[in-house]
């Protein structure tokens, strides 16, 4: 098993200030996303490992390094653990939050902007 590079299955690349440099997944359920912000020092690697899910914000030059190696650590405890519905476990949540302060941005679930936009537009359809 291996990962796969999606990248090219995306047709829109762009999110707001964001940009998907590589989407890669593994076995269909795990996937490690790095993005590129118009800030350019700082990159985005994004994370959905199971119930495990976030941001760990890097600098640009540290960008594929960190990358490569939260791979490597996702895809040893994926081997080692198997698949389940609430994998991987609290104490590799613990200890890869402490070594990469893996983050939850408020965008993640919400689109705080996009919302109101949408709401100014029938506001005015309506007026």
């Amino acid at each position: 098993m291996k990962w796969i590079d999606k990248t090219d299955t995306f047709e829109k690349r762009q999110w707001k200030d964001k940009y998907l440099e590589i989407c890669e997944v593994l076995d269909d359920k795990i996937e490690v996303n790095l993005y590129s912000c118009e800030d350019i020092n700082n990159y985005e690697i994004y994370v959905n490992y199971g119930v495990m899910y976030g941001i760990v914000y890097v600098h640009k030059d540290n960008a594929i390094k960190l990358k490569e190696e939260i791979k490597s650590v996702i895809y040893k405890d994926y081997m080692k653990n198997g698949y389940s519905e609430d994998m991987p476990t609290d104490e590799f949540i613990s200890n890869f939050n402490k070594k990469y302060n893996i983050q939850i941005p408020n965008d993640i679930f919400f689109d705080e902007e996009e919302f109101m936009n949408k709401m100014m537009n029938l506001f005015y359809i309506f007026n």
